[in-house]
């Protein structure tokens, strides 16, 4: 029975071990498989990757030819029938590649000729050029800070002219300071131009030619020079907006005012006004309280938020340089003058008083913009000007006017009349009047013979009257 039972234990157990490798057997075969399937997956995928790039290989060579035999010479649609029809005949053919070919060179040498010609006018054009003009001009008369580096004529002249600057001139260019050209003697025979920025009108009496702000018409001897204009539209134009744009106004103070002029009451009691509100710094001799006149005006008016810009008075056309310099400094103005201005400048970047009556409503303006400095941002990057194209326009004109009175014979350009304008023409003068005095004493003997004649023949006849 125990050997029975023995036997039955081990059989069970062979039994389980068989079923456990077969199992087994099976599970490996079934890793085996997965295996196998991965491994035939990748080399699928890595074959179509190959298989793409042989295909783009293909089509990047094959564009690569087609790019070389564009290059070449292809026969026209004309000639390729031409050819087709001269088939049979060989040597007409031949005649007829030969003329092609002559007309291929003919066309060549006409591209080329053409193209010769505009390679020498772009050489003649970036060629340097020619010696200019030499023009001998005196500057003087003009305001104390006056630098000729930024003197808007003297630009203008240096654009076409050699300017030399000479005390024997052929032109003499004056301001209204000083007072030496008002009546010269010495320069009579030099051409004068008379340049004002101020509210005065040129004396064309003793000037030929004349710059100012106030509407005059006088043809070609004076020019309008509209300060808000010129000045303004360049200062948009070169200003540097990113200085406006990181500007620190913090470390800005309230305002500034530069008047060496005390007249002007409104614009005095503007100051009065404002001063209460906070302390306005005065850097001119008028009501000074920086300790003395600033020497820099535009770098005096750049640590301020604001700036008073008054004129002296309220003239059409009259704007003088404050309004520019308070815009050039970086500043936002404060204006009183010229209402027309209104038409050329953007309102939203600066402020406008039209009279004392808007005294009160502007000053809380300016308070509420001082107080919200986002507003004071929105003001100081505002656009100046208006209309851009004007200010090109303008200044064209201004150029062509100056330049037209040093082209012009000097003789010619003169305009105003000269007592004594040159030593040749008072001998000239001096022998026609000899030659007057001449014939007038001529006739005069005459007559005097012609009287004495007579009187002779009278007595003639007397005597013979006594003789009968």
């Amino acid at each position: 029975m125990n050997k029975n039972k023995k036997k039955k234990n081990y059989s069970n157990k062979s039994r389980q071990d068989d079923e456990y490798e077969d199992l087994k057997n099976s599970n490996n075969n079934e890793e085996y498989i997965i295996k196998n399937y991965d491994l035939t997956r990748y080399k699928i995928i890595i074959g179509i990757l190959i298989f793409i790039i042989i295909i783009l290989i293909i089509c990047i060579c094959y564009q690569i030819y087609k790019d070389q035999s564009s290059n070449e010479i292809i026969p026209t649609v004309k000639d390729q029938d031409d050819l087709t029809k001269d088939k049979g005949n060989g040597e007409e053919n031949k005649d007829n590649k030969e003329e092609n070919k002559e007309e291929n060179k003919d066309e060549n040498k006409g591209e080329n000729k053409e193209e010769n010609k505009e390679e020498n006018k772009a050489q003649i054009s970036t060629q340097a050029p020619g010696p200019k003009r030499k023009i001998y001009v005196q500057y003087m008369d003009f305001w104390p800070a006056f630098k000729l580096e930024r003197f808007d004529v003297h630009r203008i002249l240096l654009e076409k002219y050699d300017v030399v600057q000479s005390d024997n001139p052929d032109y003499v260019i004056f301001g209204e300071f000083g007072g030496k050209n008002y009546g010269i003697e010495n320069r009579i025979n030099c051409i004068k131009l008379f340049l004002s920025i101020e509210n005065r009108s040129p004396n064309f009496d003793n000037t030929d030619y004349a710059i100012g702000i106030h509407y005059i018409d006088k043809g070609d001897r004076y020019f309008r020079k509209p300060t808000e204009t010129f000045q303004l539209s360049a200062i948009q134009t070169v200003y540097n907006v990113t200085q406006v744009k990181n500007i620190d106004i913090k470390s800005k103070k309230f305002c500034a005012w530069v008047v060496s002029n005390g007249g002007g009451s409104e614009r005095n009691k503007f100051f009065d006004k404002l001063s209460q509100y906070k302390v306005v710094d005065s850097g001119g001799s008028f009501r000074n309280n920086v300790g003395g006149p600033v020497e820099d005006k535009l770098e005096f008016l750049s640590h301020y938020k604001f700036s008073i810009c008054f004129e002296n008075s309220k003239t059409q056309g009259y704007i003088s340089e404050k309004l520019v310099d308070a815009f050039e400094a970086g500043t936002i103005p404060i204006y009183f003058g010229d209402d027309t201005i209104l038409e050329l400048l953007n309102n939203k970047s600066y402020i406008h008083v039209r009279d004392e009556s808007e005294f009160d409503e502007k000053i809380e303006l300016i308070k509420k913009i001082d107080n919200n400095d986002t507003l004071y941002q929105e003001m100081i990057r505002e656009k100046i000007v208006l209309d851009d194209t004007r200010y090109a326009k303008e200044l064209q004109k201004y150029k062509n006017w100056i330049w037209h009175i040093i082209e012009q014979d000097k003789e010619k350009a003169k305009r105003f009349k000269r007592e004594n304008e040159n030593p040749e023409n008072k001998d000239e003068h001096k022998d026609e009047d000899r030659d007057e005095h001449k014939d007038e004493h001529k006739d005069e003997d005459r007559d005097e013979d012609r009287e004495e004649d007579k009187d002779e023949k009278k007595d003639e006849d007397k005597d013979e009257q006594k003789d009968n």
